[in-house]
């Protein structure tokens, strides 16, 4: 089984592809209520995605509790700061994929309970960022 929380205490069982093309829809208000991230939890995976959004980066994804994170060397590594259970998150915007690469991602998870190897998954503090101070 596998189930969503999302950032206002909604929960929902065995997501449909319907319900994540919703979910990756949602606006950046959609991020301000409650936790300010939501997560995706198989029963039979040992990892968890955690996934927010921030306008205009797109969205973070974090294999928990490896902290895995889409590296795109490409892509500045800009820190910014995210709200995550009322407290500032610093990631790096070369960990932002788009809401394309985000469906990709949370669908091979939810169906598959496996992560598309295209995306250079990397441990987010070994990456060279403001805020990693690991």
């Amino acid at each position: 089984m596998i189930t969503f929380y999302g950032p206002d205490g909604e929960t929902i069982e065995n997501p449909s592809d319907e319900f994540i093309k919703e979910f990756i829809n949602k606006d950046a208000e959609y991020w301000l209520d409650g936790s300010g991230d939501s997560s995706f939890e198989a029963d039979n995976c040992d990892e968890a995605l955690i996934v927010f959004y921030e306008e205009p980066y797109g969205f973070f994804i974090m294999r928990h509790p490896d902290y895995l994170v889409p590296y795109d060397e490409d892509k500045d590594n800009e820190s910014i700061e995210h709200d995550v259970g009322g407290e500032p998150m610093v990631v790096p915007v070369c960990s932002f994929v788009s809401r394309e690469d985000a469906y990709k991602i949370i669908t091979e998870y939810v169906k598959n309970q496996k992560f598309p190897k295209k995306y250079n998954w990397t441990d987010l503090y070994e990456i060279d960022f403001d805020g990693n101070d690991f």
